[in-house]
């Protein structure tokens, strides 16, 4: 019986993400790399293997046992691959108000949400950031950064490919279903020669409101700025003006507003000098 609990447990966990199979294989002692007696022995180790704290290794544990918990709990005909890391589950997007401050020569992007629990206990969220930028030398000396604001603690970093960059955000104690929570965090990464000229968000959860305000440089305002409500990804990366032109007004900003977002869609402005 044990035999086939760890075959059957073993099984199911390889198809985890590769960060949460190891916290649970770790945890229950089935990785073969982890032989310790105790728990607090393995939770050493595997926070050596990530080179953090154990209290991060303790975190990847929880949520790696939580989604196991659900896929055991479906049905043999339901999909068990709905856990995705770039889109975990726990929480949706009410509000997000975005500042960004092109006018300076490394721009800074300031993201203010509002955030709505859909389980319990929730104690750790996402945020992520995708930069396209034009290739030169000394990419390593201008990482994708970011700073926590206020509402929470950023506990982790990944770079998963070279324009892309999430980041572990600690919550001050962990939300109730259905509980709000606001929290703010300032991202700079390349300096502006190399930005392509644009600002979207593409949703991949639920949004319920999205606001932005972009500053220009006021000797160096855009020649045409349009508005993309809700277009195809390859519609966007064509950069062609459409419509629904904007103005930049007299201290350089521009604004726009967007309301149920669509997930997979972009939403934002472009610009051309």
């Amino acid at each position: 019986m044990r035999r086939k609990l760890v075959l059957g447990l073993t099984e199911r966990c390889s198809r985890l993400p590769s960060d949460l199979r190891r916290a649970v294989l770790a945890a229950l002692a089935l990785h073969e790399a982890t032989d310790q007696k105790f728990l607090h022995e393995r939770m050493a180790w595997l926070a050596a293997q990530f080179d953090r704290d154990p209290r991060t290794a303790r975190r990847r544990m929880d949520e790696g046992f939580r989604v196991l918990a659900e896929r055991l709990g479906c049905a043999d005909d339901l999909p068990l691959e709905a856990y995705n890391e770039y889109v975990p589950d726990g929480w949706y997007v009410e509000s997000l108000k975005s500042t960004f401050r092109f006018d300076l020569e490394i721009p800074k992007l300031v993201e203010e949400r509002l955030i709505v629990a859909t389980v319990d206990e929730l104690d750790e969220i996402t945020a992520s950031l995708s930069v396209r930028r034009e290739i030169a030398r000394g990419d390593a000396e201008h990482e994708i950064h970011a700073e926590m604001v206020h509402g929470g603690e950023i506990t982790e970093s990944r770079r998963p490919g070279h324009d892309y960059a999430r980041f572990i955000i600690r919550l001050p104690r962990p939300l109730k279903l259905g509980e709000r929570h606001e929290y703010s965090v300032e991202f700079t990464a390349y300096p502006r020669e190399r930005l392509r000229p644009y600002y979207l968000l593409t949703p991949l959860r639920r949004f319920d409101h999205f606001s932005l305000k972009v500053r220009f440089d006021g000797g160096r305002q855009p020649d045409k700025l349009w508005r993309l409500n809700g277009v195809h990804p390859r519609i966007a990366d064509e950069f062609t003006p459409n419509g629904d032109l904007l103005d930049v007004d007299s201290i350089g900003e521009v604004q726009a507003e967007f309301f149920g977002l669509r997930q997979g869609l972009r939403y934002g402005v472009q610009w051309a000098c």
